[in-house]
């Protein structure tokens, strides 16, 4: 199996006449609704650099064309002191019954060190267009299991349980020049009632050493014919003499039962890579991949953490050369 994709556009980048979004446009998490029209979801940053949920409709049969942009913050900000009181994002959308259930992103301010993140759910009775919180209380938070944190949800079902990925905080530290610096790694799941889950002890995609990695994030699972793939955003640690390292890039693996992984990294790449310049040359991360209209699309953000919006991708199906 290969991951192999066709970089199409950007998407949108950040309107100017918004009323409160400032910059960027992370974690792009899809909605389709139906076939002329798709549902995607953005953290926006405000002029505090806030993050909050901006909803985007495209069109799919025209080539993501943006239909239109909310103008007000989907989902309000969590109580003063709440897992979410500071930021707040949702990283998927699962479908069940007349009902759709998104696992949300919350981020709360510390002193010592510069956030704490923890991982919520949240329902629609509408398809989509009005979210609201199933509990106040985080699902996941920083505890036992995830020291300092964990966020970037995908849930997916398969069978009679669901199963969650996610980003689990592990440890922060200071580089030389006084900066904090979070370490994490991908982890994984598994609950009866998307409420109550037992996490595994061991990293579903652990830390590399031989790649100097700090941080793997973002995980999105799909399922295939040979198993099933996931791709998420792998990042270096600090090196004073390869600044450049920190910034993200796409990672992938691979699994035949969803529970033991293989990193194939290098089977993922661009069939015509960005060029100097372009919205996405120095970053690629916070992928979601989705399957419509005979094809399968990759949702991503570019440089700088999707400072500038986000675009999209269409995998390559040919023979792989």
């Amino acid at each position: 199996m290969q991951s192999r994709w066709i970089r199409q556009r950007q998407i949108l980048s950040i309107p100017e006449e918004h009323p409160w979004w400032r910059s960027h446009a992370q974690v792009p998490t899809v909605l389709p609704v139906h076939d002329a029209l798709w549902r995607i979801y953005v953290a926006g940053r405000d002029a505090r650099n806030r993050g909050s949920v901006v909803l985007i409709e495209v069109d799919p049969t025209r080539e993501m064309q943006v239909l239109s942009i909310s103008k007000e913050r989907l989902v309000e900000f969590g109580n003063p002191g709440a897992f979410d009181s500071d930021g707040v994002g949702v990283t998927c959308a699962m479908v069940l019954d007349d009902k759709v259930f998104f696992a949300s992103a919350g981020l709360r301010c510390l002193e010592t060190y510069p956030y704490q993140l923890g991982i919520g759910l949240m329902c629609s009775l509408d398809r989509g267009q009005n979210l609201s919180r199933v509990q106040l209380a985080p699902t996941l938070c920083a505890g036992a299991e995830n020291p300092v944190g964990c966020s970037s949800a995908q849930i997916l079902r398969i069978g009679s349980d669901w199963h969650m990925w996610f980003a689990s905080w592990r440890s922060w530290s200071q580089s030389p020049s006084g900066e904090a610096q979070p370490h994490y790694d991908i982890r994984h799941a598994v609950s009866k009632d998307l409420v109550h889950w037992q996490q595994d002890p061991d990293p579903a995609i652990a830390l590399s050493d031989s790649r100097n990695e700090g941080g793997l994030g973002r995980p999105w699972v799909m399922p295939n014919e040979e198993g099933y793939e996931m791709w998420f955003s792998a990042r270096g640690g600090y090196d004073p003499d390869k600044p450049t390292c920190r910034n993200y890039a796409i990672g992938y693996a691979t699994s035949p039962d969803a529970e033991t992984w293989t990193r194939r990294d290098e089977a993922h790449g661009f069939v015509n890579p960005p060029a100097p310049g372009d919205w996405d040359k120095k970053m690629q991360c916070y992928t979601t991949v989705m399957r419509g209209h005979g094809q399968t699309y990759m949702f991503y953000c570019g440089n700088d953490y999707g400072r500038h919006g986000f675009g999209y991708a269409i995998r390559d199906e040919g023979p792989a050369t």
